[in-house]
């Protein structure tokens, strides 16, 4: 190491001490690196069947944020997050002389009063195992991203918030953990699955699920899962703001879980990547809005999986469009067709939807209505009190499409209008096992539920517009 560097290393030292880091204290505590998972206090919920319990790694340098609690004034001198010497090596002791890198663990302590640690710029950046402690927020900010590499535990309090992407990476099972808000309140309305209702008169009324409300859950603006192989269980609550992207590998919502997708944007899952949703869990959108929310290219959905069966319901949420084909108000017309015009899909479904229910039970893969209104027909309309009130006339009720090689079974369908369910070949929908067709289906009957596509086709895809030709597609 040069003089240089020394000197600064020692500055930095003085003006930021950090005498009173208790290494052996603060690395005692359950974290992401350490998860003490046979501590039933911290982990209450496990079962057993969890695959990031089995996961082994080997020792890793670990960096601990030196100056929890401590907040900067205006003119004060401030520590430099990507400075490696603004950090403490847990080996020694002594401030960090290489910056974190996708085999460092990183750990922000628990404070007893508020503290941020923002790192910018436009790089990209990656760690291993990521612990934010409470009262800690930790923001990858600017135009980088963050890739991680292990576990992730925002503890009770802390904040998790990448302004880009946030990337998980790697070739070994982890959890991502962001317990429900202390308060109760969340948890509650997804157990109960409370519907967070449109009010035309107060358009703009709290929405639970979003982070305009609660920006906690919150983790990242864009979301990515890209891990061959391996899997990420989701507990608690989480969402972004926008495109949620499983590229490879396994992304599991936990039990009585919940990750949603945010803003203006769908839930994208590649060919060969999946999302399994354990008993009592959701993923899904944390607004409505008109046109795709859900989008499977190949890949698969299910409640539970083969080695791990699910005893309840897991559902996947849509929003809803202009199924009744009602005219809004006050809009702008576009010649290449707009959000609120009739036949938008929900979801675009191509792979598996299944679901693995423990022997004996009737525990299905519920695919129907979030029960979210809030938003209203989201990015693209002219939110004028007339349309306002016309779209708080519009029932909510899915519009999926769903290509012919689709494999489905054990899953119970919910919210669907009368041609609800659009194919090319609507004959493919006599291989499905175990079909049935829930609450708030405007019919029971399969005939009526089912609407085949008569229009031209790319890449398996419907091209023309779907035309209310029948009634009863758009009546309740």
């Amino acid at each position: 190491m040069n003089t240089t560097r020394l000197v600064l290393i020692a500055a930095l030292a003085a003006a930021f001490p950090a005498h009173a880091l208790d290494v052996e204290a603060i690395t005692g505590k359950p974290t992401a690196g350490n998860p003490q998972l046979g501590n039933r206090q911290a982990w209450p919920d496990l079962v057993g069947d969890e695959y990031f319990p089995k996961a082994t790694w080997p020792k890793a340098r670990l960096l601990i944020w030196p100056h929890a609690g401590r907040s900067f004034g205006r003119g004060e001198p401030k520590p430099d997050p990507l400075d490696p010497a603004s950090w403490i090596d847990a080996a020694t002791g002594q401030p960090a002389d290489t910056a974190p890198d996708m085999n460092t663990d990183l750990l922000l302590p628990d404070a007893d009063k508020p503290y941020r640690v923002t790192l910018k710029g436009q790089k990209n950046r990656a760690c291993r195992h990521l612990t934010v402690g409470r009262n800690a927020v930790f923001e990858p900010g600017g135009g980088g991203s963050l890739a991680v590499f292990g576990n992730v535990w925002i503890r009770p309090g802390g904040t998790l918030y990448v302004y880009r992407t946030l990337k998980l990476a790697g070739g070994r099972n982890t959890f991502f953990r962001n317990d429900w808000p202390a308060d109760g309140n969340l948890r509650k309305l997804h157990d109960t699955g409370a519907i967070v209702t449109f009010d035309p008169a107060d358009p703009r009324k709290p929405n639970p699920w979003s982070w305009r409300t609660n920006r906690t859950p919150s983790v990242c603006h864009f979301f990515q899962h890209d891990k061959p192989e391996a899997t990420t269980e989701f507990i608690g609550y989480s969402s972004s703001r926008d495109e949620v992207r499983v590229i490879a590998g396994t992304l599991i919502v936990g039990r009585d879980s919940r990750f949603l997708c945010g803003g203006a944007a769908m839930l994208d899952i590649a060919k060969g990547a999946a999302v399994a949703l354990m008993d009592g869990a959701m993923t899904g959108k944390t607004v409505n809005q008109f046109g795709t929310c859900c989008r499977l290219s190949g890949g698969s959905i299910s409640a539970g999986l083969r080695d791990r069966p699910i005893k309840r319901d897991a559902r996947l949420g849509l929003g809803y469009s202009n199924w009744m084909n009602l005219t809004f108000p006050d809009q702008k017309k576009s010649r290449r067709g707009n959000s609120y015009d009739y036949g938008r899909f929900s979801a675009t479904l191509s792979g598996r939807l299944v679901a693995y229910p423990v022997k004996g039970s009737d525990a299905r893969l519920v695919i129907g209505w979030q029960r979210i209104s809030a938003g209203g027909g989201g990015r693209g309309v002219n939110k004028t009190d007339g349309f306002n009130r016309t779209f708080a006339k519009l029932l909510p009720k899915i519009t999926i499409w769903v290509s012919p090689d689709t494999r489905i079974a054990n899953v119970r369908f919910e919210d669907l209008h009368r041609g609800g369910i659009i194919m090319p070949d609507v004959a493919a929908a006599t291989r499905w096992k175990n079909i049935t067709f829930g609450k708030g289906c405007l019919s029971r009957d399969v005939k009526e539920l089912l609407r085949e596509y008569e229009g031209k086709m790319n890449r398996g895809r419907p091209v023309d517009k779907l035309k209310p030709d029948r009634r009863e597609y758009v009546t309740p």
